[in-house]
């Protein structure tokens, strides 16, 4: 019986590990259309950031004032060979959410109903850097130093599975601080070049 649980917190672990991270957690934008007299309008309505989700490789988490630890949930919705796991949020209301291997996302459902509510993307890297003795410090390289994209720019920029305007505002070690069109500057962020175009 204990060779059993010792593996199983052993596999949850080794789960916890895979979605571990900080996650910027958004609710998607939807296209609704307005019918008026004679004419249909096509309105988009964009999406709006939820708590940052901070997930440890033991399993405690921290979503924006809350504190708690992932629970592994098999809900009614299941897809065979799928890990669910169940966070809270400041007003108890739960979701669930898997990881979509593919595009290292998480997939937010809501809790116990199912329906898509919000997608997760990493918020940065998972691997921290620190120069020591053992380490060596990363030096600019010629490769580093030339970057395919200049600071004034206009790009895209993927986030959350989407591309959305922007504009490059400064270039630095190898990462672009991107402005996004139509947001405020609240949301400018340091981009690695895959996610523009």
């Amino acid at each position: 019986m204990r060779v059993l649980l010792f593996v199983l917190l052993l596999w949850q672990k080794a789960n916890f590990k895979e979605v571990s991270g900080e996650w910027e957690v958004w609710i998607p934008g939807a296209v609704t259309y307005l019918a008026k007299d004679d004419a249909v309008y096509r309105q988009y309505t964009p999406g709006a950031a939820m708590n940052r989700l901070q997930v440890r490789a033991d399993g405690s988490y921290q979503w924006g004032e809350v504190k708690g630890k992932l629970k592994t949930v098999n809900p009614w919705y299941a897809q065979e060979g799928v890990t669910y796991y169940r966070v809270e949020d400041k007003s108890k209301n739960t979701y669930d959410f898997w990881y979509k291997k593919e595009t290292d996302q998480l997939i937010f459902l809501f809790g116990e109903v199912g329906g898509h509510a919000a997608t997760g993307s990493r918020w940065g890297s998972t691997k921290t850097e620190t120069p020591s003795k053992t380490s060596p410090v990363r030096k600019e390289t010629k490769s580093n130093a030339k970057a395919k994209f200049q600071a004034g720019q206009t790009v895209e920029i993927l986030w959350s599975g989407s591309w959305y305007k922007g504009k490059i505002l400064e270039v630095k070690d190898g990462k672009y601080k991107v402005h996004y069109e139509g947001w405020g500057s609240s949301w400018d962020e340091w981009v690695e070049e895959e996610r523009l175009r």
